[in-house]
Formats: C-alpha cells, sequence, structure tokens
C-alpha cells in the first residue's frame, strides 16, 4: 500500500497547473490521511483542501455547461465575472489573459458593444437601415473592419431591406 500523502501546497500548486481532483483522489487522499495520523481528518490539511479543490472545480465544469447552453448573444458581463470567479477558485490563481475567462468576458464586451442581447419589446419591432448602418459599423471595429457573414449586423440588413420592401409592395 502506498502511503505517499501531498501537501497542501503541492495540492494547490497541482490545481494552479490545471491539474484536475477527481472524486477518487480526494477519497484517497482522505484515507490516506487518516491511515497516517490514526485520527480523523485535520481541518486545513491535504484532504480538506483536495475535497475543496475538487467541490470548486466542479463548480467552475457547472458554471462552463451553464454558459455553453447560453446562446453567445446572451452572455453578459455578469456571467464572465461570475465564470472569472469560479475559475479563479477552481485552479487556486486568477485567470490569465489566455483562460476560458477572457474568452468569456471578450464575448461578453462585445454583446454589449452591439446592445445584445437585445431587449424585448411590448410590441412589433422594425429594423431600419440605419439601425443596420450602426450595427455593422460596431461589428466593423469588433472584427478589425471586417463584418462576419451571417452576423448580427447582416441579419439587421436582411430585416431593414425586407421591411422596406413589403412597406414598397403595399405602396
Amino acid at each position: 500500500m502506498n502511503l505517499d500523502l501531498p501537501s497542501v501546497s503541492e495540492l494547490k500548486r497541482a490545481a494552479e497547473c490545471g491539474q484536475r481532483i477527481t472524486p477518487d483522489d480526494a477519497r484517497a487522499i482522505s484515507q490516506t490521511e487518516r491511515e497516517l495520523s490514526g485520527e480523523g481528518l485535520t481541518t486545513g490539511g491535504p484532504a480538506a483542501t483536495a475535497q475543496s479543490l475538487m467541490l470548486r472545480q466542479m463548480n467552475f465544469d457547472a458554471k462552463m455547461d451553464d454558459l455553453a447552453r447560453k446562446p453567445q448573444s446572451h452572455i453578459t458581463q455578469e456571467d464572465a465575472l461570475e465564470f472569472q470567479l469560479a475559475e479563479g477558485r477552481a485552479f487556486n490563481k486568477p485567470p490569465g489573459p489566455v483562460s476560458v475567462s477572457a474568452q468569456v468576458r471578450s464575448i461578453a464586451e462585445r454583446n454589449e458593444t452591439l446592445g445584445l442581447p437585445a431587449v424585448p419589446a411590448s410590441g412589433p419591432v422594425f429594423v431600419t437601415k440605419d439601425d443596420a448602418r450602426d450595427a455593422q459599423r460596431a461589428e466593423a471595429q469588433i472584427y478589425g473592419g471586417q463584418n462576419p457573414r451571417g452576423g448580427m449586423a447582416a441579419q439587421m440588413q436582411s430585416a431593414a431591406d425586407k421591411l422596406e420592401n413589403a412597406k414598397q409592395d403595399s405602396s
């Protein structure tokens, strides 16, 4: 039987490097700590740290799953902040500039710039050519001067064109 017990700092360092603490890992560390101490678990010891990191990582995974089910255009700054906090806790350090949190924050900033998610109106909403032009300008700033095919601005332009055609047909 192997009775190697990682230290609290080794567990924290492993999490900082992205290592996942599984339920089996936490169970094995708890069992080993009990066997080595001959008593119960110690507060703040390796077993408690492993359990805490495991739960934080599971919480992060749940937040990631929730965010993955949400339409990208509905990701808000609040979502980005919650996600950043969860990622920081899960990996025992603030997320870096190339982290998943940074990507979520970028999406939230883009949505805020474009005024997304759109607030549902109480009645019919009509998109004008001016609205579409403003959206194209905002999208071009975000995407380095080019608008993505099928993007929000393109959809708005299409809606404005359909509205204009419908007005001409009814005249």
